[in-house]
């Protein structure tokens, strides 16, 4: 092939490529409902499912947060991902201000279910006023989490992976809670239930969580 070929075809493989839109990812924050997924998005506020409202996540959605940013649940979280393509929350960038606010169901809300989720970078340090549970808070909300990774969470208080309270049934199956912190004379650095008698934890690894408290 001569040059002047050569050239003229890179030439039209950019004209080509330059017609080609580039598709950011989505942001999204305030009330969401309905169905969430498949698709990456940037979490760039609070996340919050109202009361009588239902918010369903479906396998293949990541969702990218980029500062402190909470998920409030007082209406029904489904979160479904699959075995191999687990719904996914993090952080968007690898330094201290991406790590996010956790997912807390607030008292009032139904049954909550976490099923294949991926839930990391979690901090909730002495302020904002969220100081109990890193990842998950259950203020009394009855939930089933099943093949679930929760990981490098931290609470000021109680439960650096996960905390619950007043009573609520927790059933988790099949997890992973690893590499959590509970950080100010606080105890439980993986799970802590307060006030929860009826609370199921079977085929999981709790594994190299800490805790300052006795």
């Amino acid at each position: 092939m001569s040059k002047t070929k050569l050239l003229t075809g890179v030439i039209l493989i950019c004209v080509f490529m330059s017609g080609i839109p580039a598709f950011a990812q989505p942001s999204i924050s305030g009330p969401q409902s309905g169905t969430l997924g498949p698709g990456t998005y940037i979490v760039v506020g609070d996340i919050r499912v109202m009361s009588g409202n239902t918010l369903t996540i479906v396998a293949g959605t990541e969702f990218l947060h980029n500062g402190h940013h909470t998920w409030e649940i007082s209406g029904t979280l489904n979160i479904q991902g699959a075995e191999g393509d687990s719904v996914v929350f993090k952080r968007q960038t690898p330094n201290e201000t991406c790590k996010w606010g956790g997912i807390r169901f607030q008292s009032g809300a139904p049954t909550g279910s976490i099923d294949y989720a991926i839930i990391e970078y979690c901090n909730n340090g002495i302020t904002p006023y969220y100081t109990y549970g890193g990842g998950i808070f259950s203020n009394g909300v009855d939930l089933t989490i099943t093949n679930t990774r929760i990981s490098n969470c931290a609470a000021y208080w109680d439960g650096g992976g996960m905390y619950a309270n007043s009573g609520a049934q927790i059933i988790v199956d099949h997890c992973m809670i690893t590499d959590n912190q509970a950080t100010s004379g606080a105890n439980g650095g993986g799970i802590y239930f307060s006030g929860c008698s009826n609370c199921e934890i079977t085929n999981s690894i709790i594994a190299r969580n800490g805790a300052t408290g006795t």
